[in-house]
């Protein structure tokens, strides 16, 4: 039986690349999420509608790995000592989370023009009093997509009791993940269905650790039982895919009954992501996509296969903290050149992922060998003469020590 790791042969623990495989394939969905928001039409097509539901996942699928990986760089360890592990959540995700707020708010702030590259910047309101005060509330709230790295630093603020108390109470696990999902469906219902004196909006729903337990405590928690989870994930890999299907089906059809009859909004996933009915796709999604990793980096694979994963895995950080910029372009491109209008939005949707994706990627590969390597992108410094890779690079001795410290950037 495959195993989902091995005895470390020195520093902390062992790089998972089944796990690291799954970072590309994550990114690529929050890429085709916001692609469908900007390049198709949401409210008049119901496979777009659909679409976007069945994307919708990558946020999940990012905090429980996030989580998953940061208890299992501790598993060695009773306590969290606090010094160490506050240094590197701020180089890894404080820091990247800065530079780019501070890059996305000139970009937020562009206006159209006619002449290229058809935006042109406001600098009068940038270095105003408005200025200041907007850019002070992106901080504080997350520009765009960069909400996940602001609820990863609230779960930071929480994960040094919360991994001490689920390592003592290892019998309860199953209980707690329990008692995780009901908090997941019924936090969502109070908090914007329910009390009519204290709702809150979907913005701030979004950007509250407190929405995502089943995700972060079952990351926690999966953690601890990582190689059993991985023998049981491997071992029934049929019924997971079949079981993701059916329930990637159930949304979807909800969404089309609603077109016609009247359905309680806190089930329509289409207008709701946090909705009940979606939560058996999103856990079977991230599975999937766990049983993908598991593929791509198996022995069985070429080893251009296993190359063009690994460097997938180092610019997939880069890539999904860049995504808006190539995105928001393209977007006002399109539109100058008339492209909407005339090209399927389906056509238009998947090339505008290409598109951002192979940009990022460039981007992070171009910048991780630069002084910004780890305040940009969020790796560490490699040297130019590995830019064109070579496969025998990627063959690597049994046994093989990546250093001290958990896997890096957007699971740690």
């Amino acid at each position: 039986m495959s195993t989902a790791s091995e005895p470390v042969a020195g520093g902390t623990r062992k790089r998972l690349d089944h796990i690291d495989a799954m970072r590309p394939i994550k990114q690529a969905a929050v890429i085709s999420t916001h692609a469908l928001i900007f390049f198709s039409p949401l409210s008049t097509s119901l496979a777009a509608g659909a679409f976007l539901t069945l994307t919708h996942f990558s946020r999940d699928a990012f905090l429980f790995v996030s989580a998953c990986m940061l208890a299992y760089s501790y598993q060695n360890q009773s306590t969290v000592q606090l010094r160490p592990y506050w240094k590197r959540r701020f180089i890894s995700v404080g820091v990247p989370y800065l530079v780019w707020s501070f890059l996305y708010f000139p970009i937020a702030l562009m206006t159209p023009t006619n002449s290229f590259p058809y935006y042109r910047e406001p600098w009068g309101v940038m270095f105003s009093l408005h200025g200041l005060r907007e850019f002070l509330v992106a901080v504080a709230t997350g520009y765009y997509h960069l909400y996940f790295l602001i609820v990863l630093l609230e779960f930071y603020l929480f994960f040094p009791l919360v991994f001490v108390l689920l390592r003592k109470w290892r019998r309860w696990h199953v209980q707690i993940l329990v008692v995780a999902l009901v908090w997941q469906v019924m936090w969502h219902y109070l908090m914007r269905h329910g009390h009519p004196s204290f709702t809150i909006s979907s913005k701030t729903e979004t950007r509250l650790v407190f929405s995502y337990p089943l995700y972060l405590l079952g990351g926690v928690i999966a953690a601890f039982h990582l190689d059993q989870l991985h023998d049981w994930i491997v071992r029934h890999a049929r019924l997971i895919l079949a079981g993701t299907f059916i329930s990637a089906i159930v949304p979807v059809l909800i969404d089309a009954i609603h077109r016609h009859t009247y359905i309680p909004t806190y089930l329509i996933p289409g207008g709701d992501p946090f909705s009940p009915v979606v939560i058996p796709y999103d856990v079977g999604a991230i599975l999937c996509v766990y049983l993908l990793g598991v593929y791509l980096v198996s022995p069985n694979r070429s080893v251009r296969t296993r190359a063009i994963t690994q460097s997938g895995s180092d610019a997939a950080y880069g890539i999904y903290l860049s995504q808006m910029v190539w995105i928001l372009f393209l977007h006002r491109w399109t539109l100058k050149w008339g492209l909407l209008g005339h090209v399927p939005w389906l056509v238009m949707m998947l090339f505008a992922v290409t598109f951002a994706y192979l940009m990022g990627f460039l981007f992070s590969a171009l910048v991780a060998r630069t002084v910004l390597a780890r305040a940009v992108v969020g790796r560490s410094r490699v040297p130019w003469k590995t830019l064109i890779p070579h496969l025998r690079s990627y063959v690597l001795p049994v046994g093989h020590d990546y250093g001290p410290g958990p896997m890096d950037l957007t699971d740690v």
